[in-house]
């Protein structure tokens, strides 16, 4: 039985191994970037009960590892924040959305400064604001999903900027849509080591 674990966990190490010993591609990165917040806009705006609506925009920060030249992973954490006031009271009123992304990316192009990839994250949004919800819960959490349907990466040494087409999506069951196609474009900028 001893035998039959140290190999499983050399067979389980071994390509981590290697790959951490080649240097023909960048092993880690680091971004931040922004993206839009259509959904938001769409969902709240001006209306007799609220006025003055304004919102932050998605700012989020990631950190990535490639295994190899094709495959990687990594963690965005992605903050959305929407400001109004009450009409009737002048009160202001906010909520946020805060998302850990835990995300695959596949790069399918790689040439001269050219990086074309797609990836899914799926992780927890942490929901929280002035309002409360059909439970009184000022804070809820609930999944969210974010597919990259299509990225392009322009590169300049180890400098980076990104454009990314896909969406945000964190619902609760049918009482609770936090985001539904937020942030379906965003670019960021970055650093590869």
């Amino acid at each position: 039985m001893g035998k039959f674990i140290s190999t499983v966990v050399l067979a389980i190490m071994l390509p981590f191994s290697l790959l951490a010993q080649q240097k023909e591609y960048p092993i880690h990165e680091f971004r931040l970037g922004w993206g839009d917040m259509g959904f938001e806009k769409a969902a709240y705006h001006d209306s007799r009960e609220n006025v003055e609506y304004r919102y932050f925009g998605h700012i989020f920060a990631g950190y990535r590892y490639s295994f190899n030249g094709w495959l990687s992973a990594g963690l965005d954490v992605d903050f959305s924040n929407v400001r109004w006031k009450s009409a009737a009271d002048g009160m202001n009123h906010d909520f946020q959305n805060i998302s850990f992304i835990p995300s695959a990316r596949f790069t399918y192009f790689r040439k001269g400064i050219v990086t074309m990839y797609s990836g899914l994250g799926v992780g927890l949004n942490v929901n929280t604001g002035s309002e409360t919800d059909f439970r009184g819960l000022k804070t809820v959490c609930a999944p969210v999903v974010n597919p990259v349907f299509y990225a392009i990466s322009l590169n300049y040494k180890n400098w980076f900027g990104s454009f990314e087409l896909g969406p945000l999506v964190s619902l609760n069951g049918k009482h609770e849509i936090f985001m539904l196609g937020s942030r379906i474009i965003s670019i960021s900028i970055g650093y590869r080591i």
